[in-house]
């Protein structure tokens, strides 16, 4: 069990779900209950898991809790490639893209790490 504040996975999380926040806002208002709240529910999704997960006593049960975070930004990435689709005139989403990618990336190392880890605890 770890402080989650002190993981930079969590620290990045959490500004990347308010920069996907603010792209959000810029949606059609007819996106409301759509996209719009759908980004919001998934990116909101990857640091609470990565919060709940550093409180695991097991290394398994927060690689259980990482996973989930991996398949919101997923999910995230999803949306944002169908914002492009759809609305091409709205602020470029690449670079919440590439943060994404980022993330995701360091959220796969730490469940690999975590995995082959000697210790029982995070």
């Amino acid at each position: 069990m770890q402080d989650y504040h002190e993981l930079e996975i969590w620290q990045r999380a959490m500004t990347y779900a308010v920069e996907v926040y603010r792209f959000s806002s810029q949606l059609p208002d007819d996106e409301r209950y759509n996209l719009t709240a759908q980004l919001r529910r998934a990116v909101t999704s990857v640091p609470l898991n990565i919060a709940e997960g550093a409180a695991c006593i097991t290394n398994v049960e927060f690689a259980q809790f990482l996973g989930y975070a991996y398949r919101s930004l997923k999910e995230v990435a999803t949306s944002l490639e169908l914002c492009q689709r759809l609305y091409p005139a709205a602020q470029s989403n690449v670079v919440l893209l590439d943060e994404g990618q980022q993330i995701s990336k360091m959220v796969h190392t730490l469940i690999r790490r975590l995995k082959t880890s000697t210790s029982a605890t995070p």
